[in-house]
């Protein structure tokens, strides 16, 4: 850590006296400088001291000097701005509300996320019409705060918005969309973002905010089988490289897999195939584990160790092939992987019968390392986009 002031210092220490001397200080003087250093460095403060910091913070504002927290606003962060969001709560009434109001409407964009964070505890409907106006900003941090804050409001003004944005052809745009819905927190829009999770190039991204929004538990009671599976599926098969794997810790992986460990779903199979070789994977190496923080890397052990020894039917993956095309595509590169020459009947079928350039080239590249029979003029006849056409070539 690298505090700038002598606040900042003392507000961690261990001496209670002199750590709540230095908060009554820093809001007595609006000493913004330590606010912002506590903010720059909050993600290398462990959680009982910023509980800490909070408790103080807090047990040293008053009516008086409230206003502090105003200018402290202009730095956020979701730790130490817990701090900000507890204290205006505390004092909420009429007046602190109307300067709120101000601050949404001509403050930075810092400043906006705690008044959007506030009204979603305060629903003035005076702040509706200023949700709505950044309800899909370019600062994915006030977007959130005023989607959570509408869907506390149970506003569908945004929401129809959202939902008219999905039907835009730039994936980009999709994605704001569905960011909004998921923070929104409408339980009836579900299925929309389920759908999309499973057909979206960014579909690890929606699954991460999801998850964000929702834990395992949650999720579990909300969807079905096939709808959880998905929304994992977007992760694991975004690891290692894609997303960070302290999410084996942040998103539950373990209790997802203990949930599913012994289905004959073909679908919960290739998953936790898919799971076991990328567990083995980081394990057997500790460039990818090096810098994660000790209980994701506590989680990612124990998850490998609950892998080791489970084995999983290639007959059952195998059915996988005749699914959706992720689907597919992801059960090619499973048997890949799990060197399943067995499976090569059903491969050769599903090479026969596809008339997809991607199935038919991941096909070709399992062609060599799985042993299959197949007929390159098959191929050929049936792929009519040139990159895809070399690519397919390549593999004979």
């Amino acid at each position: 850590m690298n505090f700038k002031t002598k606040n900042a210092k003392n507000l961690v220490s261990k001496d209670s006296a002199l750590s709540k001397q230095a908060a009554f200080d820093i809001i007595n003087t609006c000493d913004i400088e330590t606010f912002e250093t506590l903010c720059e460095n909050s993600e290398h403060i462990f959680d009982f001291i910023i509980e800490k910091i909070i408790t103080n913070l807090l047990d040293a504002t008053n009516r008086d000097n409230i206003k502090s927290t105003y200018e402290f606003a202009k730095f956020y962060d979701s730790r130490i701005g817990g701090y900000i969001n507890a204290c205006w709560l505390k004092y909420a009434d009429e007046e602190l509300t109307d300067d709120i109001l101000e601050i949404f409407e001509k403050g930075t964009s810092e400043q906006k996320i705690y008044a959007a964070n506030y009204f979603e505890k305060v629903n003035d409907p005076l702040a509706l019409e200023l949700l709505n106006k950044y309800a899909f900003c370019k600062d994915s941090e006030l977007s959130c705060a005023c989607a959570c804050a509408l869907g506390a409001f149970g506003d569908e003004t945004a929401r129809r918005t959202a939902l008219d944005k999905l039907q835009s052809g730039d994936d980009f745009s999709k994605f704001s969309a569905l960011e909004f819905l998921i923070n929104f927190g409408a339980h009836k829009d579900l299925k929309t973002i389920i759908n999309e999770i499973s057909t979206s190039p960014l579909g690890a991204n929606i699954a991460q905010e999801l998850l964000c929004k929702y834990g395992f538990e949650e999720l579990r009671n909300m969807l079905n089988e096939e709808d959880l599976l998905a929304v994992y599926d977007e992760i694991i098969s975004a690891y290692p490289e894609d997303i960070t794997l302290e999410t084996v810790y942040d998103f539950n992986i373990r209790d997802f897999c203990q949930n599913i460990i012994n289905s004959q779903n073909s679908y919960a199979q290739r998953i936790l195939a898919d799971l076991k070789l990328t567990m083995q994977l980081v394990n057997a190496d500790n460039i990818y584990t090096f810098d994660i923080e000790k209980n994701a890397l506590a989680a990612i052990k124990k998850l490998n160790s609950a892998l080791r020894d489970k084995d999983f039917d290639t007959k059952i993956i195998a059915n996988e092939l005749f699914s959706t095309q992720k689907r597919a595509l992801r059960a090619i590169n499973t048997l890949i992987n799990t060197g399943a020459r067995k499976e090569k009947d059903k491969m050769e079928e599903l090479y026969n019968t596809s008339k997809n350039p991607a199935i038919l080239c991941e096909c070709a590249r399992a062609s060599k390392l799985l042993g299959l029979n197949l007929d390159i003029q098959t191929g050929l006849s049936r792929i009519t986009d040139t990159n895809a056409l070399e690519l397919f070539k390549s593999y004979f």
